[in-house]
C-alpha cells in the first residue's frame, strides 16, 4: 500500500516514518507540508519521495499513486483535510484526536461509510506492548473479575512542535481544541477500553488550568468512570518535572501493575510475577507501537471493515471529554454518557 503524509511534524518524523521504513507492505511515497524546511526534512529521510506544499497539489498531480492519506496536522485542521481525503476516495489514517466535537465526528463517519473508505484514528496506546499484555492477562482471567483501576499520567508541560512552525500550537486553543483531556485523557480512555472492552455509563470529573490560566486549557484533570460494574480513576497532569505513567488494575483474584516497561502480576497466594515488556512510554515518538496499528489498518482495508474499533472509540472519547467538562463545571457531579461502544472489543 502507498501512503502520503500530510503534515511533517515531530509525530510524523519520529513515530510514523520509522514504522513505515521498517515494513515492506506499506511505502511512503509523498509528503505534504507548507513549510520548506519540513519538506526538506522529509527528503532527508526519504530521498526518493515527492514533496508538495499543499494537499490539493498532491491530489491534483499524484492522486492515482496514493492509497492511504496519513494526516499528522494540528488537531483543529483534521476535519477539513479528512474530508478532502475521503472526497478523493482515499483511506485515511488520522492522528488523534480525530476531530474536536461530535458533530464533526458524525459527519466524517457518514462520509467514510458512503465512500466505503477506511477512516482510522491513530489511537496508538491500544498497541502499547505493556497495555496489550495486560489486556491479555485480564482476558485470560488471571486476576478474576476486574473491579477497580487507577491510572496516573504525569507530564511536563504541553509538548512542543517543530521549531519551524508554531512550536507552541498546543497552547493555542483554536488549534489544539483543548488541553490535557484531549491529549493524555484520550490515551487513558483508550487504555481503559483496551483493558476492559465495552464503555462506561457515567463520569465525574474535576479539571483545572494551573500553569496555563491565560490559555484556558486544562493542565490538570481527575475523573472517575463508572464502567460496567468497575470504577476507573484517572489522574492527568502536565505540571510535573518528569514524565511518568503508571497503571494499576485490581480484580477479585489479584492485580496487575504497569510501570513503563515492567508489568507485575500479583495473584492471591502466589509469588509476584515480573514481566519485562519493552514499551517506553517516555519516548514521544512511540514508533514501535505503530506496527500493530498498521497491521490492523491494513486488515480493515483488506476486509472492507468501515467501522474499525478506533473509529468507534473516537466517538466514545468525545462524549467522555464533553461530559467531563460539564461535570467539572457542576462541582464534579455524575454525568450520564450517551455513546455506547458495544462493537468495541479487546485487542486480540
Amino acid at each position: 500500500m502507498r501512503v502520503a503524509i500530510v503534515g511533517f511534524g515531530l509525530i510524523a518524523e519520529q513515530g510514523h516514518v520509522p514504522a513505515y521504513k521498517a515494513r515492506d507492505d506499506i511505502n511512503l511515497t509523498a509528503v505534504v507540508d507548507p513549510v520548506t524546511a519540513r519538506r526538506a526534512a522529509a527528503l532527508r529521510k526519504y530521498s526518493n519521495i515527492r514533496v508538495y506544499e499543499t494537499f490539493s497539489d498532491l491530489l491534483e498531480e499524484y492522486s492515482d499513486e496514493i492509497d492511504i492519506i496519513d494526516i499528522c496536522l494540528p488537531n483543529a485542521l483534521h476535519v477539513e483535510n479528512v474530508k478532502q481525503a475521503l472526497a478523493a476516495n482515499k483511506h485515511v489514517l488520522c492522528e488523534k484526536p480525530l476531530v474536536l466535537n461530535k458533530t464533526e465526528y458524525n459527519e466524517l463517519v457518514q462520509i467514510a461509510s458512503q465512500r466505503q473508505c477506511i477512516l482510522y484514528p491513530c489511537h496508538n496506546y491500544k498497541f502499547a506492548p505493556s497495555i496489550v499484555h495486560a489486556a491479555y492477562l485480564i482476558n485470560s482471567g488471571e486476576i478474576g473479575e476486574p473491579l477497580f483501576a487507577s491510572f496516573n499520567i504525569f507530564g511536563v508541560g504541553f509538548q512542543s512542535g517543530v521549531p519551524q512552525w508554531k512550536p507552541d500550537w498546543r497552547k493555542d486553543k483554536a488549534l489544539a481544541g483543548g488541553g490535557i483531556m484531549i491529549d493524555h485523557g484520550l490515551d487513558a480512555i483508550s487504555v481503559a477500553q483496551t483493558l476492559f472492552g465495552g464503555s462506561p455509563q457515567r463520569i465525574s470529573a474535576h479539571t483545572r488550568s494551573l500553569n496555563e490560566p491565560d490559555t484556558q486549557l486544562e493542565d490538570l484533570a481527575i475523573f472517575c468512570l463508572d464502567w460496567e460494574n468497575k470504577l476507573i480513576n484517572i489522574s492527568l497532569s502536565s505540571i510535573g518535572s518528569i514524565p511518568k505513567a503508571s497503571y494499576r488494575i485490581q480484580g477479585t483474584e489479584g492485580e496487575i501493575s504497569i510501570e513503563n516497561n515492567d508489568v507485575f502480576l500479583s495473584v492471591k497466594n502466589k509469588p509476584v510475577q515480573h514481566i519485562f515488556v519493552p514499551t517506553y512510554f517516555d519516548d514521544p515518538g512511540h514508533s514501535n507501537w505503530y506496527h500493530g496499528l498498521i497491521d490492523n489498518l491494513l486488515d480493515c482495508i483488506k476486509t472492507k471493515n468501515t467501522e474499525p474499533f478506533p473509529l468507534m472509540e473516537a466517538g466514545l472519547v468525545l462524549d467522555i471529554i464533553e461530559k467531563a467538562n460539564y461535570s467539572s463545571n457542576n462541582g464534579g457531579s455524575w454525568m450520564p454518557l450517551e455513546f455506547t461502544a458495544k462493537s468495541l472489543q479487546l485487542v486480540g
